[in-house]
């Protein structure tokens, strides 16, 4: 047998080497479809960060088979087994089947499990609905835009998950390239892809485009802020169908909200109710009647809502008047008078109850409707004002919101508002099931706070270096302007510690799992070092707990604080994680928080006229990128609000007699 020349040989490997890997690529285009081929180029080959094994560890033993059939199923649907476009909606529709079990349990779970569910609920659900609707493009799409698109979809779900963890679980440094937004991203997948690609942009725009700060305030809370009772008591003094009326009256009165169902503003009325109880005494030449009136009336004045500003319509007031005729007598006291006269007196007084109680309604309409309107206006022209003022502040913050809507029902007012500006990220859909139905409930996206954080509205200059107590105080200032919070601000420390600001944004927060995740991006310059340490992004995960009156923040026990440089020109860079350097910035984070406490029970001021409403922070969820804060009535405390009026007996005898004398003239 001949040798192979070596040139032969060469072409032989070549041309089985091409074969091979055509073979392995024809293999692989045929198994990788779907969410798979996106997967391979995504470089997700197990669940992204907030839905690994480890995230579920904390559930209850009664949830491990839930636990592990989920896990089980994402792992599945993140590897690289090859899948069938049936099979993965099928796997789809498996997960989805494990939620409809979370949210099943929803009203039998609490504390600790359930705002555990909660977080991961929020963190599959939002990922299932894209990943669905990628499968049904990549049906329903052209294999030409799927080939072409596939690139940018891949960085879409990159740049989504960046987001989801805040570059915890990727490589990003101060020295790549920035990547895509997902704005940008979005964008360029609309345009190229058309119509096909219109149900994936609407999702993603639900789940991560969505108003980031929610109140939900329910109708019992409404009227407990909003509620006041009245009593006023004073003469009678008129001139009514030719007799001079004089006495006291006692009127008493609440005024209270009922909600309006609405779907395009926020509308409710503010109703009144009372009741005026009377004692007169009518005089005429020829006779004097003596009358008993109780009179009922109620009114209402509609507020509309816009999210910016309070209008209202014309208020209406009813009045049932009833007058009963308690004795008559005639001024001249005669044999015949004693006989009959009071008798006939009494009936003709009788008689003319219909017409008293027509001109006892029109006096009371006119008394206090006028009232009533003019106070309900000049309570919310004071609330738009001071929201005026509070948007002004807050613009100049860059932290006004750059979108407001407001919706009522039966139950419930819901105001939303989103901070997103170009380039930014913001919510997914509200997380409800812990809002009250007597109190006030509020909800914090953690995209909200680290919009507002960005470098570029605060007073942080690149290059800066300040002390850690100061860099804090920075950072609140700007919250405290907008909102004009009048907090006692604690003296910062003496330190040689400093932060060094880079052109990052130096502050992120995450709401997830119960624990609050501060996120610095910064250098530090420590007092035992002759170099600085070169920015890094640090995570820093706090507790709060409720002790008695107070809330309590600490540095979490037995979570780690994670620290890895950004910076490729930093000498440490490729050590990754720095267990000295995190030891010494829990250190110094759990000196600040020490004694950081902050009170559960707070009084809300109602209006100008300094009405004060006690309240207290019953509950606080961190779950799912969100802050839940429940404020309920504190009633124990509470005081009923309730305004008294008296006319002494010698003033009111002066000006019922007045006020009849000018009546008398006038009738001349």
């Amino acid at each position: 047998m001949k040798p192979i020349p070596i040139f032969k040989q060469m072409m032989i490997c070549m041309v089985v080497a091409t074969i091979t890997i055509t073979s392995a690529v024809s293999a692989q285009a045929q198994d990788e479809v779907g969410l798979q081929a996106i997967f391979r180029e995504a470089i997700l080959n197990e669940p992204p960060w907030g839905i690994r094994r480890g995230d579920f560890e904390a559930l209850p033993e009664t949830w491990s088979e839930w636990r592990d059939e989920t896990v089980s199923k994402l792992q599945k649907l993140y590897g690289f087994d090859p899948l069938t476009i049936e099979e993965q909606n099928a796997l789809l529709a498996e997960l989805r089947g494990q939620l409809d079990e979370v949210y099943a349990a929803f009203g039998e779970v609490d504390g600790q499990t359930l705002d555990l569910l909660v977080d991961l609920e929020g963190k599959i659900s939002r990922r299932l609905a894209i990943y669905e609707d990628l499968v049904a493009v990549s049906t329903s799409a052209s294999e030409e835009q799927m080939n072409e698109l596939r690139p940018a979809i891949a960085e879409l779900l990159q740049a989504l998950e960046r987001y989801e963890s805040d570059d915890r679980d990727v490589e990003i440094t101060l020295n790549d390239e920035q990547p895509k937004t997902v704005p940008a991203l979005l964008s360029e997948i609309e345009a190229a892809g058309g119509e096909a690609f219109q149900s994936l942009a609407t999702t993603i725009r639900v789940n991560y485009y969505n108003f980031n700060v929610r109140t939900f305030i329910s109708e019992p809370f409404a009227d407990y802020a909003f509620y006041q009772c009245r009593l006023e008591c004073g003469p009678v003094c008129d001139f009514i169908l030719g007799a001079r009326v004089s006495g006291t009256q006692r009127t008493s009165s609440g005024t209270y909200i009922d909600f309006l169902p609405c779907d395009d503003a926020a509308e409710f009325a503010v109703r009144i109710n009372g009741n005026t109880r009377a004692s007169t005494r009518g005089v005429t030449d020829q006779a004097t009647i003596f009358t008993k009136g109780n009179h009922y009336f109620n009114g209402k004045k509609v507020i509309r809502f816009d999210g910016n500003e309070y209008s209202y319509y014309r208020a209406s007031l009813g009045v049932n008047a009833n007058n009963q005729v308690t004795g008559a007598r005639l001024n001249h006291r005669g044999l015949i008078a004693k006989l009959i006269g009071d008798k006939i007196a009494y009936q003709k007084a009788v008689e003319k109850t219909p017409q008293t109680e027509a001109i006892a309604a029109s006096r009371l309409r006119n008394r206090v409707l006028p009232e009533f309107n003019r106070e309900v206006e000049n309570t919310f022209n004071d609330v738009n004002e001071e929201n005026r003022q509070r948007r002004l502040r807050m613009a100049e913050e860059g932290i006004a919101p750059n979108e407001v809507l407001a919706r009522t029902d039966d139950d419930e007012l819901r105001i939303a508002e989103r901070l997103m500006n170009p380039g930014q990220l913001a919510a997914d859909r509200a997380t409800t099931i812990f809002n009250s139905p007597t109190g006030m409930t509020v909800h914090i996206h953690e995209s909200w706070v680290n919009n507002s954080l960005a470098i570029e509205t605060t007073d942080l200059e690149p290059g800066m270096s300040v002390p850690f107590p100061e860099f804090s105080r920075l950072l609140a200032e700007k919250f405290r302007r907008a909102f004009d919070i009048d907090r006692e601000t604690k003296s910062s420390d003496d330190t040689d510690d400093q932060v060094i600001i880079y052109d990052v944004d130096p502050l992120h927060v995450q709401f997830e799992g119960g624990i609050i995740k501060a996120i610095l991006r910064v250098g530090l310059k420590a007092a035992d070092r002759d170099n600085p340490i070169a920015v890094r992004r640090v995570e820093i995960p706090l507790e709060y707990y409720f002790e008695g009156d107070q809330i309590r923040l600490q540095v979490a026990e037995n979570r780690d604080v994670y620290s890895k440089p950004l910076d490729t020109s930093d000498p440490n860079y490729r050590r990754g994680e720095d267990p000295v350097i995190a030891d010494r910035i829990r250190q110094r984070f759990a000196e600040r928080l020490a004694e950081e406490t902050f009170d559960r029970f707070f009084v809300l001021k109602a209006d100008d006229e300094e009405k004060e409403v006690p309240v207290q922070l019953a509950s606080m969820h961190s779950v799912n990128g969100w802050m839940i804060l429940v404020i309920e009535p504190d009633e124990g405390d509470r005081e009923e609000a309730q305004a008294e009026v008296v006319v002494d007996a010698d003033d009111a005898e002066e000006e019922a007699e007045a006020v009849i004398e000018k009546t008398e003239v006038i009738g001349n």
